[in-house]
């Protein structure tokens, strides 16, 4: 009996060794373990005796991988299979008994098939892959005059995991701006409430080309308006896009309703031409911004536009302290109304 359990966990442990990935390099040294990918002209191994090493791929000699890999090649989609390297230094890649040669030149990164899958076909619930900021201001004044401000912000996107490759989806982007403000004197009371709301789905066509709809509302009391109802589309081209900076050009037509609190209200046909930018200053500091603007096509020399600019300072991991300026500005508001209505906010924002 004991002889048979012996070959029994000679045999497991024989077939678990036979699983193992092996690097042998030109000097001779031999390495196995677990693959992780090949980048940069490197390779990223785990190795059982070693830990995780990284190997410049000039000095390997052969490598052995078990399981089927997805090599990345530029401009194109993945070639998946067994991986083999060729003395020449490119990749020979076999699948289904079929091999195929794939120049070193022309690879951007090599990884585990089951890995890459899991990159491309992600799939998330409504509520995960949301990234952004909300925070909330409160100012009160007690004295000749009683004030209470009440502010709040969210800015929110939604985008799937950067791929190996680049894979056309959608991308969502949220905001509200929230201002309350209430002020009482003698008897007097005054309230100016503002709240602006939008939501604009993206269709990445390519890394930095996209489509987009939007939909969008806004209550200006400062202005006399009460409702504006916004709907559109258009172009969008990021002109930086990389880890720190993305600084988006969009271009569209737009449809909008207004009613004001005197019992006026209009539609017209409105172009847009704006800009969004979002910058990661340093580690501990972030910089948001954007800038519409829309003349009007049915009543010409008309014209409207938005901004905001918002600094986020980090504190912790998911707490900030953020500052920030709004301006709204009408060239033809209901009588009795300023232009512009700006606003300047600080709060506590929480970073998700």
């Amino acid at each position: 009996m004991k002889r048979i359990v012996g070959v029994f966990l000679i045999i497991v442990f024989s077939a678990i060794l036979g699983q193992a990935d092996v690097v042998v390099l030109k000097n001779g040294d031999r390495f196995t373990g677990t693959f992780v990918n090949i980048s940069g002209g490197n390779l990223e191994f785990n190795s059982d005796a070693a830990g995780s090493i990284t190997i410049p791929l000039n000095k390997v000699q052969s490598l052995s991988i078990e399981k089927p890999v997805a090599v990345v090649v530029k401009g194109k989609h993945a070639v998946e299979g067994q991986l083999q390297l060729e003395p020449s230094g490119n990749w020979q890649v076999t699948a289904n008994g079929k091999s195929q040669t794939v120049a070193a030149s022309d690879v951007e990164t090599i990884m585990p098939e089951q890995t890459y899958n899991g990159l491309v076909e992600h799939k998330a619930k409504p509520w995960q892959d949301w990234k952004g900021n909300a925070s909330l201001g409160y100012s009160i004044q007690r004295g000749d005059q009683q004030t209470s401000t009440i502010s709040s912000a969210v800015a929110a996107v939604r985008e799937r995991p950067e791929a190996p490759i680049f894979i056309r989806h959608f991308r969502t982007n949220y905001a509200l701006t929230m201002l309350f403000a209430k002020a009482q004197q003698n008897g007097a009371l005054v309230q100016s409430n503002t709240i602006s709301t939008n939501l604009r789905e993206d269709y990445l066509l390519s890394p930095r080309d996209f489509v987009f709809a939007l939909g969008q509302l806004d209550h200006v009391q400062a202005q006399g308006l009460y409702l504006r109802q916004i709907v559109g589309g258009g172009f969008g081209h990021d002109l930086i896009h990389n880890s720190r900076t993305i600084f988006s050009l969009l271009g569209g037509l737009t449809y909008v309703h207004e009613k004001f609190y005197n019992g006026l209200s209009d539609q017209s046909a409105q172009a847009l031409v704006g800009e969004k930018l979002g910058i990661q200053l340093t580690k501990w500091m972030r910089l948001d911004h954007y800038l519409n603007f829309y003349p009007n096509l049915t009543n010409t020399g008309q014209y409207r536009f938005d901004t905001a600019s918002t600094l986020a300072i980090r504190l912790s991991n998911h707490l900030s302290l953020n500052t920030g300026v709004v301006d709204l500005f009408l060239s033809n508001p209901t009588p009795g109304n300023k232009k512009n209505n700006l606003a300047f906010t600080t709060g506590v924002g929480y970073n998700f």
